[in-house]
């Protein structure tokens, strides 16, 4: 494993991750991450983000990070059983 940047570190999750294209958690963190980095998402996104966290920037980033951690885990955790 050697994780140069963030790209990486997803490319490692898709990997790994059970269901990966098909997961709804990962479907959220993609939206809440491209919504944080000023990338372009729709306006049902838009409407969905205000709705669920306001203008609370700190709550989406610890979502963001939430989601992650559970990622990075199961990942991990499918990656050693190769052992």
């Amino acid at each position: 494993m050697n994780f140069t940047n963030y790209s990486d570190l997803y490319l490692f999750i898709a990997d790994y991750l059970p269901n990966y294209y098909s997961r709804n958690d990962v479907l959220e963190s993609d939206i809440l991450f491209r919504f944080l980095t000023n990338e372009e998402i729709n306006e049902y996104d838009k409407k969905w983000i205000k709705e669920e966290y306001g203008n609370d920037i700190n709550a989406i980033k610890h979502r963001c990070i939430d989601l992650d951690k559970k990622f990075v885990e199961e990942s991990l955790e499918n990656y050693y059983k190769k052992f």
